[in-house]
């Protein structure tokens, strides 16, 4: 095979041998403590302030949490709900009922929130403390 044919197929076939990396992510891990007791359950939000990158959600349970996102600075947001009744699912008389939730946690942790957190390629640890809603 004559030198230049051989030069020419090795960089047509460079680009699918090297592959398009894909970008790096982060993987953060904490706890959650609710008025300084393991959250049971609840759900941690990280939406990242680029408008391009989509919001992540991960499950807490007993405290913990494991989320992988893209690098970058991101909006917090951690809620949980309290059961306070029962209601119907239909305004019939043979509906049947389903819990009654609120939110659990402060609005200063959600609807309000100004907790930030910048996640960076990698492993790494973020612990939250979050108050009960008044």
């Amino acid at each position: 095979m004559p030198r230049c044919l051989r030069a020419a197929t090795a960089a047509l076939l460079l680009p699918f041998v090297v592959g398009c990396g894909a970008s790096p992510q982060g993987t953060v891990t904490g706890t959650v403590t609710l008025d300084q007791e393991p959250l049971k359950e609840g759900i941690i939000r990280f939406e990242p302030t680029d408008p391009n990158a989509q919001p992540v959600d991960a499950p807490v349970t007993d405290g913990k949490y494991t989320v992988t996102l893209a690098p970058g600075e991101a909006k917090v947001v951690v809620r949980a709900n309290r059961v306070v009744g029962k209601t119907k699912m239909y305004d019939t008389p043979d509906s049947p009922t389903v819990d009654k939730v609120v939110e659990k946690i402060d609005a200063q942790f959600n609807d309000n929130t100004t907790l930030k957190y910048t996640v960076t390629p990698g492993n790494q640890q973020k612990d939250w403390q979050v108050k009960n809603r008044k």
